[in-house]
């Protein structure tokens, strides 16, 4: 299973989500960082060795070993993710949206290294819109969630940007599978999904209902620290939302509910 996960505009915790999700995955999986304009992860998280994650592995040589076609793609992603201490296997992200443009026309691939992969891959897509370059793997993926912030300026851009961005998908994939998620207080969260809801459902794509998680900088320190989502740390909310939302991606290959 291929999990995309991007934002309809600016950065409200794609990279986040992404982390907190392949930390509470219930069956093995690979963390990809391929949003272009460069990645985060290995200055916020510990490797499992307790240094910085090493940087002779990660999305720039899993380019370069599927263009050349040595590898088969799957093993081609495993052997570019090393373990971070929180128990995340990482492949990942450029250093700057320089090196990240240099691989643009290798994303098709990249999107068949994910689908090869012996193991499940949520790929962190950034921002992403119709004419992001990453969209071959939205196209390939189970499932695009996409983020937005309580704040009405973002849900606004979310609702504007999702039926753009089904509609690139539908251009390889009849029906397209997006998952909204707001990112906000717990205590607003049911009216906050209600109204993204509402506004979505006017568009007319199909979609699985708005889901939240909620704002939690206590909790995702520790995970970014290394602390495992276990014990204690498997009763925040961050954790809890997490495992209900990666429960119900796991279960999304069930017929999609059409929101009308």
């Amino acid at each position: 299973m291929l999990i995309a996960i991007g934002s309809a505009k600016g950065s409200p915790g794609a990279t986040s989500l992404a982390l907190l999700l392949a930390a509470v995955w219930p069956r093995p999986a690979v963390l990809l960082e391929a949003d272009p304009s460069g990645g985060d992860l290995a200055y916020r998280c510990k490797a499992a060795h307790g240094g910085a994650p090493y940087s002779d592995r990660g999305i720039v040589r899993l380019a370069a070993a599927v263009r050349s076609g040595g590898e088969n793609d799957g093993d081609a992603l495993l052997n570019q993710a090393q373990l971070l201490a929180v128990g995340v296997n990482l492949v990942q992200g450029v250093e700057s949206s320089t090196q990240g443009r240099g691989l643009a026309g290798l994303w098709p691939s990249i999107a068949n290294a994910c689908k090869g992969a012996s193991v499940d891959v949520i790929a962190d897509l950034g921002r992403i819109d119709q004419t992001s370059a990453t969209m071959p793997i939205a196209q390939a993926a189970d499932a695009t969630v996409m983020l937005a912030t309580a704040r009405l300026d973002s849900a606004m851009h979310l609702v504007h940007r999702v039926p753009e961005v089904a509609a690139a998908i539908s251009g390889v994939r009849a029906v397209p599978r997006i998952v909204p998620v707001v990112i906000g207080p717990d205590s607003t969260s049911v009216s906050d999904r209600a109204a993204i809801d509402t506004w979505l459902e006017r568009a007319g794509v199909p979609l699985t209902p708005t889901q939240s998680v909620p704002v939690d900088d206590a909790a995702l320190a520790r995970l970014e620290r290394g602390e495992r989502p276990e014990g204690r740390m498997s009763r925040t909310l961050l954790v809890r939302a997490g495992r209900a939302l990666a429960g119900s991606l796991v279960g999304s290959l069930a017929p999609l509910e059409v929101l009308s």
